[in-house]
């Protein structure tokens, strides 16, 4: 209960009306007792959402609107209609559904583990967003094809699987350099601390200018499987990315001197970037507008 209170009494869209937050905390737990199985959320503009009781990789957008609020805020004002965006570890779908139903970018999207994917494919095709226009890959991405174990039955916490964990199932692994054609504008990578193999099967799009952003996961769980984050933040670096911190309502970006400790926003060609963000439509969410 503790993690909930904090992340609505601090949530942005929840400051200075924290009752909004637990107004909708406490409806949301009664209702998914009441009336057990999936309700349909409607979501930001004509998009919408799957929820059920248990997922709490999608009830953080209903109790606040935005579960992730500056990344996911960055994607709304980032992307246009036909830009491309690659969502690695997909979950169930909150980012794709903001970029394919709400930004109307075309999107890739991976996602590991069979019952994620089912409910990912579920949320695009509530959406109307099982199309050409969105290509969903059920499988995790690495340095090299072939197959890992993940954990199963997590939420949104599944990951790749240590040996000791006996509770895994066998997946099958594929390089953003040989499974992606085209390199996209934005590319967000949550896995758990595996974000390291991803970028190491990622070079060719890395060297592209044409990816302007990332949305990188790099708080510390990378040391479970041994890797060193803060070489992957070089790595970035080295590539020409800056890591950054948005304030959607003000729409600046401001620059860190390392990675954040949830999610961190790594851009380059900046003046493409504060020109998208600045010239973006508003957006409204549970009666907020940024």
């Amino acid at each position: 209960m503790h993690p909930t209170i904090r992340f609505l009494s601090q949530h942005p869209l929840l400051r200075g009306r924290p009752w909004v937050g637990f107004g909708r905390f406490l409806w949301w737990q009664g209702i998914s007792r009441l009336r057990p199985g999936r309700h349909r959320y409607d979501w930001i503009g004509a998009s919408k959402l799957w929820l059920q009781r248990g997922w709490g990789g999608l009830t953080g957008n209903y109790y606040a609107g935005l579960h992730e609020f500056e990344d996911m805020a960055f994607l709304l004002h980032l992307l246009r209609p036909d830009d491309r965006f690659v969502d690695v570890g997909a979950n169930m779908g909150s980012y794709t559904v903001l970029a394919r139903g709400v930004c109307q970018a075309c999107t890739v999207s991976y996602e590991p583990v069979p019952v994620t994917f089912q409910r990912l494919q579920d949320n695009l095709q509530l959406n109307n967003a099982l199309d050409e226009r969105s290509r969903l890959v059920n499988a995790a991405v690495g340095s090299a094809p072939g197959t890992l174990r993940m954990s199963e039955g997590q939420d949104a916490m599944n990951h790749v699987a240590r040996p000791d964990e006996v509770a895994a199932l066998e997946v099958p692994v594929v390089t953003l350099d040989e499974d992606l054609f085209a390199t996209p504008l934005l590319i967000k990578v949550d896995v758990e601390g595996f974000e390291t193999e991803v970028f190491r099967g990622a070079r060719r799009h890395l060297a592209n200018p044409a990816l302007r952003a990332l949305i990188v996961e790099l708080n510390g769980l990378g040391q479970r499987y041994g890797y060193d984050e803060q070489a992957l933040h070089t790595k970035l670096l080295a590539a020409g990315f800056r890591p950054f911190a948005y304030d959607p309502f003000a729409r600046q970006l401001r620059s860190l001197p390392a990675p954040g400790p949830h999610n961190t926003l790594y851009c380059r060609d900046l003046a493409f970037i504060e020109a998208r963000l600045a010239s973006a439509p508003p957006v409204t969410v549970i009666g907020m507008t940024f």
